[in-house]
């Protein structure tokens, strides 16, 4: 795992673990990286949309799964449910093996979410706090419930734009 968090017995940094520098990131393209685990863990240089397709069709390697897992405090079993993976083949690939098209886009499609929800709600862990909680507007259920499907992970930035504009929600 990452984030300050033990992967084979070595700890490893990445900006998620430093929220401070996190917050001071300006391009959404930074903070999209900084979520998935840094520049080295995606492998990739991401400067504008062009370079998000390129990365979907090449795909993201299966470690920036535990980033996005910690940001979202959700087990990698859950995860792959989001994924619509089954938990025993995420547990089969190896960390540098790459995911395919569909779910590397999910992962970025979440990880854009989540970037947009830290700067919402002002810290990782109000974030997190609020994404298993359950919400009105989402007829009382968690925003992670949501976050399976693209029109799901639609519905959940609306309400944080509602929530980020003031409006009851």
């Amino acid at each position: 795992m990452t984030n300050g968090v033990v992967m084979k017995d070595k700890p490893i940094k990445n900006i998620m673990s430093e929220p401070e520098t996190y917050y001071s990131i300006n391009s959404k393209y930074d903070r999209l990286i900084g979520v998935l685990g840094g520049s080295r863990a995606v492998g990739y240089d991401i400067q504008n949309d062009i370079d998000l397709i390129a990365l979907t069709r090449r795909g993201l390697p299966k470690s920036v799964l535990a980033s996005v897992c910690f940001v979202l405090g959700v087990s990698m079993e859950k995860m792959s449910g989001l994924l619509h993976i089954s938990h025993r083949t995420l547990q089969r690939k190896k960390d540098d093996e790459f995911l395919n098209a569909y779910s590397t886009e999910q992962i970025l499609e979440i990880a854009q979410l989540i970037s947009h929800g830290i700067q919402v709600f002002g810290t990782i862990e109000r974030f997190k706090k609020w994404v298993h909680q359950d919400v009105r507007a989402l007829s009382y259920k968690m925003p992670i419930d949501y976050l399976d499907t693209t029109f799901g992970i639609k519905m959940v930035r609306d309400v944080m734009g509602r929530i980020e504009h003031g409006v009851y929600s």
